[in-house]
């Protein structure tokens, strides 16, 4: 097949590379900053440059791994252009306003199969210079269909299992935006909040593996991020309450010296933590 891929930063340019090592398909990369694409093809994440103007007609998936609002304006540009038949992916971390937009264009274009996607698999760098082959090893990959075709979702799901993923979840976008909120976004507010206590800047020689684990997404992307954090809005702030609720428990149980209630407070996280293993395991046997 032939895949074009809008965006080559860390998701797209990993897209590439992954796709050109591991399966057959020819890759042809797309990216306003050209510097991006030189690296591309350094790093051997794509075959060559897309030309939109004579290549856009003869692509068989067509990825756009930007930004939520610049996906919509690319998606508006290019599906006019596309073959019929061509399968329309987006990889972005919010997908009602990407879903709602995708089934606009569906009506528009019925010829084509739209397909909202979101890989789970990132790092705290941004950046074509950071892509690797391997970012979507044993990695779930979360589709929102807007186009119900299995031999459309067939033909994705197997894309990603190629290049390694460990399977494939389907969802509606109001179910992935309420779980990425909780999963994702929450944890990058919360590592970005934890690292402004005064005690960051001196903390060597009394951190471990605790420090860096909370810390690890602070390092983040701040055009991105809030640009997420903000179109998810409604269901973000619901979790952000909800862990200030906690954390007032805690800081309350601590603060008036009430050991039994903070030993029920902690037994409770550690039960709640052992849940969530427990149902992991319980779905990766599944």
């Amino acid at each position: 097949m032939k895949i074009a891929i809008f965006g080559m930063g860390l998701i797209g340019g990993s897209l590439g590379r992954a796709i050109l090592k591991k399966t057959d398909h020819e890759v042809l990369g797309y990216d306003l900053d050209k510097s991006a694409l030189q690296k591309a093809s350094l790093l051997g994440a794509h075959t060559r440059s897309l030309d939109i103007d004579n290549d856009i007609k003869d692509i068989d998936i067509i990825i756009f791994a930007i930004y939520p609002k610049a996906t919509i304006e690319a998606m508006r540009d290019i599906c006019p252009k596309l073959k019929n038949g061509a399968i329309v992916l987006d990889t972005c971390g919010n997908k009602r306003i990407i879903v709602d937009e995708m089934i606009r264009l569906q009506d528009e274009f019925p010829e084509l199969n739209f397909v909202g996607c979101h890989p789970m698999a990132g790092r705290e760098f941004s950046g074509i210079s950071h892509s690797t082959a391997n970012l979507f090893d044993n990695a779930y990959v979360i589709l929102t269909p807007v186009t119900q075709d299995i031999k459309t979702l067939t033909t994705v799901k197997s894309l990603f299992i190629s290049i390694g993923a460990q399977d494939v979840e389907i969802c509606t976008a109001k179910r992935h935006d309420a779980m990425i909120s909780y999963t994702s976004q929450l944890a990058h507010v919360v590592s970005s909040s934890y690292v402004k206590n005064p005690h960051s800047s001196s903390h060597a020689g009394f951190s471990a593996g605790s420090f860096r684990d909370l810390t690890r997404v602070a390092k983040l992307n701040p055009e991105m991020w809030a640009e997420l954090f903000i179109e998810n809005k409604d269901y973000l702030v619901k979790d952000i309450d909800e862990i200030i609720k906690h954390l007032v428990e805690y800081r309350d149980a601590i603060e008036e010296g009430d050991e039994e209630v903070l030993k029920a407070l902690l037994a409770d996280g550690v039960k709640q933590k052992e849940a969530a293993e427990n149902a992991r395991k319980e779905r990766r046997r599944d």
